[in-house]
């Protein structure tokens, strides 16, 4: 029972320091600047969500039911508090990224009883995809329901890349197009296009907050692959630590197995 409680607690803190140093990452990109070019931006937040799926896929593993519930309530609640708790759409990413944590405590403990040698690898592998998935779903409802987003859509400006990219656009074929250069020319074309740009879309910024969240979690779930590797990679180690800790003891035991005859 202690060792139950004290790595329901150990998760349960990894969860808070991992939401509280990715919420200001999170809320960043519209307001502060986002330099994803930065190392020191996003390297704490992704070794703490390895370490968190690390030791949610553990927890899965080794806890009993109601641990199980416990950690995950505590982990998805600890989210709710920090982005918007009043907020329906908060508790809407909460129920999608239970149901992927459930099915992952499911698939994880399918994994440990239907193996007779114990594979951590392959025990823990397939859960922590959905795992990864869940938390990456709360961090594109994290990102929809920050300030900079909601201001951005009631503004109704361009994002501050899209100004930069019609910039450098137009910039260029202005001056391909001039013989002379002429700065003030290609200032003025290039406002007279964001003009055009910002009318066409006017009736559709209200959608820009729910664009931005999806494009945001496309993105994250296309680094997903490497996400999964190093969270595999960090499970093994805790379990690893724990193993010589004498934490955790492998033991062998009989176990009846299913035979087809023909």
């Amino acid at each position: 029972m202690l060792k139950q409680i004290i790595l329901l607690a150990v998760t349960t803190v990894a969860a808070l320091v991992f939401w509280l140093v990715t919420k200001p990452l999170i809320e960043g990109p519209m307001s502060a600047g986002w330099r994803i070019q930065a190392v020191e931006t996003w390297l704490w937040p992704l070794v703490l969500l390895c370490l968190l799926a690390g030791l949610l896929a553990l927890s899965f593993l080794l806890l009993d039911q109601w641990a199980t519930w416990l950690v995950m309530g505590l982990n998805l609640i600890i989210f709710a508090l920090l982005f918007n708790p009043t907020n329906i759409i908060t508790w809407g990413g909460v129920a999608i990224a239970l149901f992927f944590q459930l099915y992952a405590r499911k698939i994880i403990q399918g994994e440990k009883n239907n193996h007779l040698r114990i594979n951590l690898k392959l025990t823990v592998d397939p859960g922590l995809r959905r795992l990864i998935t869940s938390v990456l779903i709360l961090i594109s409802f994290g990102y929809f329901l920050s300030s900079g987003v909601q201001a951005a859509a009631q503004k109704k400006e361009l994002p501050g890349a899209v100004r930069k990219t019609v910039q450098v656009v137009v910039g260029s074929y202005v001056s391909e197009n001039l013989e002379i250069a002429n700065p003030s020319l290609r200032a003025q074309a290039t406002e007279t296009v964001l003009s055009q740009i910002t009318n066409f879309l006017n009736p559709y910024f209200v959608f820009l907050p729910p664009i931005f969240a999806f494009s945001l979690f496309l993105i994250l779930q296309g680094l997903s692959t490497i996400f999964i590797w190093l969270a595999v990679a960090m499970t093994l180690f805790l379990f690893w630590f724990l193993k010589v800790l004498k934490v955790i003891k492998i033991e062998k035991a009989s176990k009846e197995a299913d035979v087809i005859n023909f």
